[in-house]
């Protein structure tokens, strides 16, 4: 009712519907009292219902407090359209509606990132997310597996406990040497590569300091066909790590003897540093250096194997220099000091997370398509200047017959950045690299350790 109708009618209108314009918003108490038409019987029958309104109003609003909703905050307003906490209200309501489309497009981002790259996130942002932001069901309908959703809280990431660096390498074995930046992925690598080899019944660890850590690096991967292993934490930026062992197949008598060195990301900031006139940035930088270099000048046969991270994108590190920037360097000494000689027999590049490669669609490359995906990668990412000084290595020092070799890798699936679901084509295309690469004798390094 208008406020001049209500005024208009005092005397006529019973208490209740004086006050159920009162509780509308419609009039005052004060503006009736005013007309000299509001006798005691019906103020005081108003002020009676106003008190429990008040009471009422108190009790829905803390109602509306422990909801926390949009709902519960609307229906104090719907009950209480002139409380004293209406802009309170309203302005909840407010914030709750930006709140929930600002989540809707979290969700959103987060989904369409799921289904570009099931690494978007890691184990413990998923698990932030689920049941809050996002559902099981949403989560598979971006192809994650519902093994991996229900290890989601079984993640537990071994640290590995490295072998001691050896002053030297025995001598008459072929030394296979894994680069990589920190992060490129090659000590997965090498625990896929591992464990495919015992799995075809090839493989034979030497004892030494190195054994426990190759076994607890090839114990991560179970090729069951659920995302149910867990990757490994990084390793100490400076250790080098040397690991012995033997290649053969049942069927043979030769032995392949391989000395396979796991080298400290640590050392491309070393070749960085070096190519541009710095001075090595820690003792330990220093050590590991002299320790690769003295590695490097010996006389056995030596294959090379460098791991470029697919997923990283290129991008800086907090020290704003970029994979393909360590790499350069790294190549540019390589060059400058006649590293790689008539001792190197081969030289890969591995692009590490090959299966997250997608087409210009945004459709995942078909495994058959990823060498050449692969090499249109490292070409078009600043890549060019390290592809290219390798190559002009291999031609000019005759290896792997002048061409340079790409070898496309992966792990099988990896969700969450921790939990994989481990397929070891890619291991074993390296291990039998490995097969071809390393000729066979009829001692082994076993005898050097025996003596």
């Amino acid at each position: 009712m208008e406020k001049s109708k209500i005024l208009a009618n005092t005397a006529s209108l019973t208490a209740e519907q004086l006050f159920e314009e009162i509780k509308a918003g419609n009039i005052t108490l004060e503006a009736l009292v005013q007309t000299g038409d509001l006798n005691s019987i019906k103020r005081n029958k108003i002020n009676s219902l106003l008190n429990e309104l008040e009471a009422k109003e108190e009790a829905d609003w803390l109602r509306a407090e422990n909801g926390g909703d949009e709902a519960s905050y609307s229906a104090y307003l719907a009950n209480h359209p002139a409380g004293k906490h209406v802009a309170e209200a309203r302005q909840i309501i407010s914030f709750l509606e930006r709140q929930k489309e600002n989540s809707k497009i979290q969700k959103q981002k987060i989904l369409s990132d799921l289904r570009n790259n099931p690494n978007a996130y890691n184990s413990s942002q998923i698990s932030s997310y689920l049941h809050h932001t996002i559902s099981i069901e949403e989560l598979m309908s971006c192809g994650i597996p519902l093994s991996a959703i229900d290890n989601l809280q079984n993640v537990e990431i071994q640290q590995l406990e490295l072998g001691r660096t050896p002053e030297a390498i025995p001598s008459g074995f072929t030394e296979v040497y894994f680069w990589g930046a920190p992060g490129s992925g090659k000590t997965c690598a090498l625990g896929a590569l591992l464990q495919v080899a015992q799995k075809k019944g090839f493989l034979n660890l030497a004892t030494g300091p190195g054994y426990r850590y190759a076994t607890q690096l090839m114990n991560i991967f179970s090729d069951d066909g659920a995302a149910n292993d867990y990757l490994p934490g990084p390793t100490p930026l400076e250790n080098t790590q040397y690991l012995p062992f033997t290649l053969k197949r049942p069927t043979e008598s030769a032995v392949r003897s391989v000395s396979l060195i796991e080298l400290s990301g640590e050392i491309f900031k070393c070749f960085f540093d070096l190519t541009a006139g710095d001075p090595l940035q820690s003792q330990s930088h220093v050590d590991t250096f002299n320790t690769l270099n003295s590695f490097l000048k010996n006389s056995n046969r030596k294959i090379h194997f460098f791991f470029i991270d697919y997923n990283r994108n290129n991008r800086p590190d907090h020290n704003g220099i970029t994979q393909s920037n360590y790499l350069a360097a790294a190549s540019t000494y390589f060059k400058n000091h006649k590293i790689f000689n008539k001792s190197t027999d081969a030289i890969f590049v591995v692009l590490t997370k090959s299966d997250l490669m997608r087409d210009d669609s945004g459709n995942e490359v078909r495994r058959d398509q990823w060498v050449d995906y692969a090499k249109n990668y490292l070409n078009e990412n600043n890549y060019r200047s390290f592809i290219n000084t390798l190559k002009d290595i291999c031609k000019k020092e005759g290896i792997n017959g002048g061409k340079l070799t790409v070898e496309p890798f992966s792990l099988g699936k990896v969700y969450f950045q921790q939990i994989c679901d481990f397929n070891g084509s890619s291991a074993s295309n390296l291990v039998e690299i490995l097969m071809e690469r390393v000729p066979g004798n009829r001692t082994s390094i076993f005898d050097v350790f025996n003596l």
